[in-house]
C-alpha cells in the first residue's frame, strides 16, 4: 500500500471543557457501588485492605505521610476500634495539606473507615463533614468530584443517618451550595435525593421541608426530581412520602412563589419521566384526594392547589392523568366559589382540565363546567378564547351556543374582552351567525362610531369593528363619517407622538379597511382628489394613512 494512500489514525481523544465533564458527574448507584463485604480475615478491616492497595498505587507525599503513621494503628479491626479517634484526627490533618492526587485515597479510605466503624466516629462526623464541604467550592477534576459525592454517600449511610444527623448536615450543606458551581450544585443535589429515599418516613418529611424552606429552587428541584425518579420509566415508592409534605407545605408557608416553583419543575420532570398514567397515579392519586378534600372557604388555600392541580393537567396535553382522575376534578368545578382572588387559577384549571379529555368527558362533566362559568362573564370569555387559541374539540358543540346567545348581551359590560373574544374567533373563522346577529352586533358598533370624538375607548372600538368587518354590513358609511369628522390639527405629527390613538392611526385604519370592502358602498361618499390632496397634506409623514390611501386608490 503507498503510504499516501494509506488511512489516516483516528482522532481517539475528544477535548471536553471542565463545565461538560462536570455535566457527566453522578453519585454512582447503590448497584454499581463496589460491595465492601467481600471476604476478609476476621481481625482485618475492609479500611487497612484498602491502605494497602493505595499504597502501592499512589506516591502522593501527604497520602504516604498518613499512611506511614496510620498503618501500624490500624494493622487488625481492635486497633483500629482502639486508636480511631487518632486515626481521624491524621486524616482530618492530611486533608487539610493535601494536593488533588492524594484527595483520591483520602476520599476511599475514609469510605472504608465509615463501614468498619459505622457510628463509633460519629462524635468526629461534623469535623469530617467540614473537611469534605471545604472541596466543593474548589475546581477539582470530574472524576475527583465523583469521588467526593460518592464519600457523602457512604458517610450519610453508615453515620449520619443511623445516627439521625441528617438535619444538621444539611444545614451544613445549604451554607456551601451557594458558593458552587451550578453543575457541582445538580451533582450534590442528586447526592442529596438518594440520600431522602434511605430515611425512614418521619424523618424523610422533616429532610424535606428542611431542603426546601431552605435551598433555592433550582437545587430543591434537582433533589426531589432525584428522590422521585425511578427505573424503567416508574415513580420511586417513596414519592408519595416526598410529595405530601412537600404539597402541605406549599399550602400553608407565606412565601409560596419558589416553593411553587419546586412543584411545578417536579410535576413537569416526573409527566415526562413516567410512560404513561398507570405509572404517574401516585402522585395524581394524592393530588385528587387533596383538591376534593380541601375546604373550599379558604380562598388562597384554594388558590394555591387550584395552581399544582393545573401543572399535571397540562403537561403532556394532561395524558398523565387518567380520565377517572379529570372527570373527579371537573366535577368538583361546581362547588368551586368564583372570587376575585381564584379569576386566574380557575381559568387555567379550567381549561386544562377540559382540554386533556376526551369526549366522553365533555359531554358528561365538561358540559357542566361550561355551563357555570358563564355565570362569571369575565371568566367564560376568556376561557372561550383560550379554548379556541387550543383548537379545543368540543368548542363548536358546547362552547360556540353560549357565545352566540350571551355575547351581544355583555358588550355594553365587558367590552374590551367580548370584542377580543369576536375578534378572535372572526380571525380563526369559527364566528357562524345569522343575519340578525350580524345586525344587532352592527347596531351596537353604529352607537358607538356615529359621533366621532377620537377618544381611546373609541379607537378600541374601530380596532375590533375593522378585525369584524366582515359581520357588519353598515361599517363603510361609519368609516367615511369617521374620516369627515376627523379634527385637522395644526400639528399632525406633534399628535402622532402624544396620543397612542392619533389621527393618522385613525385615517391608515379607515383607509385600510374600505379597501378590502365593496367599493360601491363608500365610492360615492369620497372626492378622491380632495381627499388625496388633504391626506398628503396633513398625513403625508405617516405610514399609517399613506399606506391606507394607496390601497384605496389601488381599488378605484
Amino acid at each position: 500500500m503507498d503510504v499516501d494512500t494509506a488511512p489516516r489514525p483516528a482522532k481517539r481523544f475528544k477535548h471536553q471543557s471542565r463545565k461538560a465533564t462536570l455535566k457527566q458527574v453522578h453519585v454512582t448507584s447503590a448497584l454499581a457501588r463496589e460491595q465492601l463485604d467481600q471476604d476478609i480475615g476476621e481481625q482485618d478491616s475492609h479500611f487497612h485492605e484498602a491502605l494497602d492497595q493505595w499504597r502501592e498505587l499512589n506516591l502522593a507525599p501527604k497520602f504516604l505521610e498518613f499512611a506511614n503513621k496510620v498503618d501500624g494503628l490500624s494493622a487488625s479491626m481492635a486497633l483500629l476500634v482502639h486508636h480511631w479517634k487518632d486515626v481521624v484526627e491524621l486524616w482530618l490533618d492530611a486533608m487539610d495539606s493535601t494536593d488533588e492526587e492524594g484527595l483520591k485515597p483520602l476520599l476511599d479510605l475514609l469510605q472504608k473507615l465509615a463501614h468498619d466503624l459505622r457510628t463509633t466516629i460519629q462524635s468526629l462526623y461534623a469535623s469530617i463533614q467540614q473537611r469534605l464541604l471545604k472541596l466543593l467550592p474548589r475546581a477539582l477534576a470530574a472524576e475527583t468530584l465523583k469521588m467526593i459525592l460518592d464519600t457523602f454517600s457512604v458517610v450519610f449511610k453508615y453515620v449520619a443517618i443511623p445516627s439521625q444527623a441528617i438535619d444538621e448536615a444539611w444545614s451544613a450543606f445549604a451554607e456551601v451550595l451557594p458558593k458552587c458551581d451550578p453543575e457541582v450544585q445538580r451533582a450534590v443535589a442528586e447526592l442529596w435525593g438518594t440520600t431522602v429515599r434511605r430515611l425512614k418516613t418521619q424523618a424523610r418529611e422533616q429532610c424535606v421541608l428542611a431542603i426546601v424552606s431552605s435551598a433555592n429552587p433550582d437545587v430543591s428541584s434537582w433533589v426531589f426530581v432525584s428522590a422521585c425518579k425511578s427505573v424503567s420509566q416508574t415513580l420511586h415508592t417513596t414519592t408519595s412520602s416526598i410529595f405530601a409534605p412537600l404539597l402541605r407545605y406549599y399550602l400553608s408557608c407565606e412565601d409560596s412563589e419558589d416553593v411553587f416553583t419546586v412543584l411545578r419543575r417536579l410535576l413537569t420532570a416526573l409527566s415526562h419521566h413516567c410512560k404513561s398514567a398507570d405509572q404517574f397515579s401516585p402522585i395524581s392519586d394524592f393530588l385528587t384526594e387533596e383538591f376534593t378534600s380541601s375546604p373550599k372557604e379558604d380562598s388562597e388555600t384554594l388558590r394555591r392547589l387550584l395552581e399544582v392541580v393545573t401543572v399535571p393537567c397540562s403537561v403532556r396535553q394532561g395524558s398523565r392523568m387518567s380520565a377517572k382522575h379529570l372527570a373527579t376534578l371537573l366535577s368538583h368545578f361546581q362547588s368551586l366559589p368564583f372570587a376575585d382572588r381564584l379569576h386566574e387559577a380557575l381559568l387555567k384549571f379550567s381549561a386544562a382540565c377540559l382540554t386533556a379529555g376526551d369526549m366522553a368527558l365533555w359531554m358528561g362533566p365538561g358540559r357542566k363546567v361550561v355551563a357555570r362559568v358563564w355565570e362569571r362573564p369575565t371568566l367564560a370569555l376568556e376561557l372561550s378564547c383560550v379554548l379556541s387559541d387550543l383548537n379545543w374539540g368540543g368548542w363548536k358543540l358546547l362552547v360556540m351556543p353560549h357565545v352566540v346567545k350571551s355575547v351581544p348581551d355583555l358588550l355594553d359590560a365587558y367590552p374590551e374582552k367580548a370584542l377580543e373574544l369576536l375578534s378572535t374567533l372572526q380571525a380563526e373563522k369559527k364566528l357562524q351567525v345569522d343575519m340578525p346577529w350580524k345586525q344587532r352586533l352592527q347596531t351596537w358598533f353604529s352607537q358607538r362610531l356615529v359621533s366621532w370624538t377620537g377618544s381611546h375607548e373609541q379607537a378600541l372600538v374601530l380596532h375590533h369593528a375593522v378585525s369584524l368587518s366582515d359581520l357588519l354590513p353598515g361599517l363603510s358609511p361609519l368609516l367615511v363619517g369617521i374620516l369627515n369628522a376627523i379634527d385637522d390639527a395644526e400639528d399632525t405629527h406633534a399628535e402622532f407622538e402624544d396620543h397612542e390613538t392619533s389621527s393618522s392611526w385613525v385615517v391608515g385604519t379607515c383607509l385600510s379597511c374600505l379597501a378590502r370592502r365593496n367599493p360601491t358602498e363608500w365610492r360615492s361618499h369620497i372626492d378622491a382628489t380632495a381627499f388625496t390632496r388633504r391626506i398628503v397634506q396633513k398625513w403625508g409623514w405617516s405610514g399609517y394613512a399613506l399606506d391606507g390611501l394607496v390601497c384605496m386608490i389601488n381599488v378605484r
